[in-house]
C-alpha cells in the first residue's frame, strides 16, 4: 500500500509563500490569499521553471472551517493588487495592474470559488487597483490610466467605474471565460470598464496596501484559532538526511533547521545579523555527520563575500567561520575534502577583476591550497552528490578556424560591427567541459583534469548530479538543457562517454540515488523514478499537496532508509516513503 506524500511542517497554507493580500467570504465559508513565492534562482542556483524564474503570484481560495485548500484562480499577469468577495455570493473579483507610467493594461476577473466558473474583463488601456462592492448588484473598480498628452505624459490618473449586474442576473456572464473576451462582442451598450470618471479623491486613500507582515498575522491568528501553527517559510535550496532520521534544511530565511523523523523541528540557526540578501542556499554534511556547513553572504553589491559556519548537528551552535573575499560555490567529496569555488557576482565589475582561485579544505576546515578554474556564470553551474572526486564545470575555447581574425587589439582599434563580431566569434568557440580537480602532492598545488566537452557553452546548462558506480561503471547522472530541451544524461566516466539520455518536459531541480534506483524532481512538480544503469522511466508521481496543487521542486536527497525529501520554492519539505 503506497504512503501518501508527507508535508514538513505540517501547517495550513503550504501553498501560499509570502502572502500580499487575504479576503474573507461575507458568509464566513471562504478565505482567499494572494501569495507569491519570489524567485527560483539564487546566487550558486537557477531552476528553470516552465513559467519564467519568478512565478506570478497566485490566488488561493481555502475553506475556513478547517483550512484546507480548496483551489487556485488563475489569474493573467504578473500581478494581483486587489481581491474582493460578493456580499451574498461566494463570488471573488480580483484585479489586475501591469505595465508602468507610460502604458498600462488590467483585467478584472470574478469566479465562483465554489464551481470555478470565471467571467474576464480586459481592460487594455488601464489597470485594476482597488475593488469595493458598493451592494449585491453594484461593483466599483479603481483604474489607473496614463496621461498621453505632451504636458503630462507619464503620470498617472486615477478613475473609476461602476460595473452593474449583467441583464441576466448572473455575474458570470459579464464576458465570457475564454481569452475571446477581450474582442468585439454582440451585446448591446459599452464595454463593463468602458463608462468612467475621475476617481473621488477617497478612492486613492483607500488603495489596497501590501502590508505583509498584517497579513501573516491573519494567517497566523486563523490558524491558532484552529488549534494550529502557521509561519511564513522562503525557498529550501538545500537538504540532507542524516542516518538517525534527522533532515536539515538551508532555507532563504534562515541558515539551517533540523527536523525529527516525526517532522518536528529540533531546532533552526537564524543567518547572521551581517548577512547580504542571500543565506541558506548551500548545505554540506561531514562524513562523521557531526558537522553541517552554510554559507551566508555578506558585504555589499559591488563586494560580495561569503562566510562558511561550521554547525554542531547535537545542538545547532555554530563552532568556526571561513571568511572568502568572494560570493563562494561550494562542493565535496565523500570524503569530506571540499572546495569553495568564486560565482564572481560582483555589479559593478572592475574592469581588470578575475576571479579567485578556488580554495580547497579539509574536512576539518584545514586549507589544502587552491585551484584556478577560470570564469563562473549560472551556465556553469554544478552540484554532484555522493561523489569521490571534486568535479566542476570550466569554459574552455575551442581553436580559432584558419585565416579568422581574432585579434583582439583590432578588435579594441576598429570597434564598432568588427569588435561586436569578433567577440561573438570568440564566445562561439567556447565550450563547457566536466573537469576533475584534485589535490596537489606535499602541498603542491591542486590540479584541474578536464576530463570531456558537455557541449557548445550557450546549449548546456550543468545542474544537479550524482555520481553512481555499477555494473556498467562509474558515471555521472546530470542534468543539462541541451538545444533547449531539458533532459537526464549518463555520462561515463573518465572519457564521458553517453550511455543514456532521457528528455524531460521541464528543466531537473533534483537527483539523487538509492540502492538501484535514481530519483529525480521536474520543475513542473513531479517525481521520476529510473534505472540508473539504462534511464528507463518506471514511474512518475505528482507532488502536490491534499488539494491538488502542485508543489515547484528546488532540491531532492534520498535518505538512508530510501525515503525521497524534496525541498520546495514554497518553503516546505516533501517527504515520499520508500514503500510509496
Amino acid at each position: 500500500m503506497s504512503q501518501p506524500l508527507r508535508i514538513v511542517p505540517d501547517e495550513p497554507f503550504p501553498e501560499v509563500g509570502t502572502a500580499f493580500h487575504t479576503a474573507l467570504s461575507a458568509d464566513g465559508r471562504w478565505l482567499a490569499v494572494v501569495g507569491y513565492l519570489g524567485g527560483a534562482f539564487s546566487r550558486s542556483r537557477t531552476v528553470d521553471l516552465p513559467h519564467g524564474s519568478r512565478p506570478a503570484p497566485r490566488v488561493l481560495v481555502y475553506r475556513r472551517a478547517d483550512l484546507s485548500y480548496h483551489r487556485t484562480v488563475a489569474v493573467p499577469g504578473e500581478s494581483v493588487d486587489t481581491l474582493a468577495f460578493h456580499p451574498t455570493l461566494p463570488l471573488l473579483a480580483v484585479g489586475t495592474d501591469e505595465g508602468d507610467e507610460y502604458a498600462r493594461h488590467g483585467t478584472l476577473l470574478l469566479t465562483d470559488v465554489v464551481t470555478g466558473r470565471q467571467a474576464r474583463v480586459v481592460c487594455a488601456d488601464a489597470g485594476v487597483v482597488a475593488l469595493r462592492w458598493r451592494d449585491a448588484d453594484t461593483l466599483d473598480v479603481l483604474l489607473t490610466e496614463t496621461e498621453h498628452d505632451l504636458a503630462s505624459e507619464g503620470l498617472i490618473r486615477y478613475a473609476e467605474s461602476a460595473v452593474p449586474r449583467p441583464p441576466s442576473g448572473d455575474w458570470l456572464t459579464l464576458a465570457p471565460e475564454s481569452e475571446e473576451a477581450s474582442g468585439p462582442s454582440d451585446a448591446p451598450g459599452p464595454a463593463p470598464l468602458a463608462v468612467r470618471q475621475p476617481a473621488a479623491p477617497h478612492w486613492a486613500a483607500r488603495l489596497p496596501e501590501v502590508d505583509v507582515p498584517a497579513r501573516h498575522a491573519e494567517l497566523r491568528e486563523l490558524a491558532t484559532a484552529g488549534g494550529r501553527d502557521w509561519r511564513a517559510r522562503r525557498a529550501v535550496w538545500a537538504v540532507a538526511a542524516l542516518r538517525d532520521g534527522r533532515v536539515l534544511a538551508a532555507r532563504e530565511d534562515n541558515l539551517l533547521e533540523c527536523w525529527s523523523p516525526e517532522g518536528r523541528r529540533m531546532w533552526t540557526v537564524p543567518p547572521p545579523a551581517e548577512s547580504f540578501q542571500y543565506v541558506g542556499l548551500q548545505l554540506q554534511v561531514t562524513p562523521d555527520e557531526r558537522t553541517a556547513r552554510v554559507t551566508v553572504a555578506t558585504g555589499t553589491s559591488d563586494n560580495r563575500r561569503s562566510t562558511v559556519l561550521a554547525v554542531s548537528l547535537a545542538d545547532g551552535s555554530v563552532r568556526e567561520e571561513h571568511h572568502l573575499r568572494y560570493p563562494a560555490l561550494l562542493a565535496s567529496r565523500t570524503d569530506g575534502v571540499w572546495a569553495a569555488r568564486d560565482t564572481c557576482e560582483l555589479f559593478p565589475a572592475s574592469p581588470s577583476w578575475s576571479p579567485s582561485a578556488t580554495l580547497l579544505f579539509a574536512p576539518d576546515g584545514t586549507p589544502l591550497g587552491a585551484v584556478p578554474l577560470g570564469h563562473y556564470d549560472v551556465r556553469a553551474e554544478l552540484t554532484v552528490r555522493r561523489a569521490p572526486d571534486l568535479y566542476a564545470l570550466v569554459v574552455r575555447d575551442r581553436p580559432a578556424p584558419p585565416d579568422t581574425e581574432t585579434d583582439a587589439a583590432r578588435a579594441d582599434a576598429v570597434g564598432g560591427s568588427y569588435a561586436y563580431a569578433a567577440e561573438q566569434a570568440r564566445l562561439a568557440r567556447q565550450e563547457t567541459w566536466l573537469a576533475r580537480v584534485s589535490l596537489g602532492d606535499r602541498n603542491a598545488p591542486g590540479a584541474v583534469e578536464p576530463l570531456f566537452p558537455l557541449g557548445p557553452r550557450t546549449a548546456v546548462r550543468g545542474g544537479p548530479a550524482v555520481y553512481v558506480d555499477d555494473a556498467a561503471g562509474p558515471a555521472l547522472i546530470l542534468a543539462t538543457a541541451d538545444s533547449g530541451t531539458p533532459r537526464l544524461t549518463r555520462r561515463a566516466l573518465p572519457h564521458g562517454e553517453p550511455t543514456w539520455s532521457l528528455p524531460t518536459d521541464s528543466a531537473i531541480a533534483g537527483v539523487d540515488l538509492h540502492a538501484n534506483t535514481l530519483y529525480a524532481a521536474t520543475a513542473t512538480g513531479d517525481l521520476l523514478t529510473l534505472s540508473p544503469t539504462t534511464g528507463t522511466l518506471h514511474t512518475r508521481h505528482p507532488l502536490t499537496s491534499p488539494g491538488g496543487h502542485p508543489f515547484t521542486p528546488l532540491t531532492l536527497t534520498t535518505t538512508p532508509t530510501g525515503d525521497v525529501v524534496i525541498g520546495t520554492l514554497e518553503g516546505r519539505l516533501l517527504v515520499r516513503g520508500a514503500s510509496a
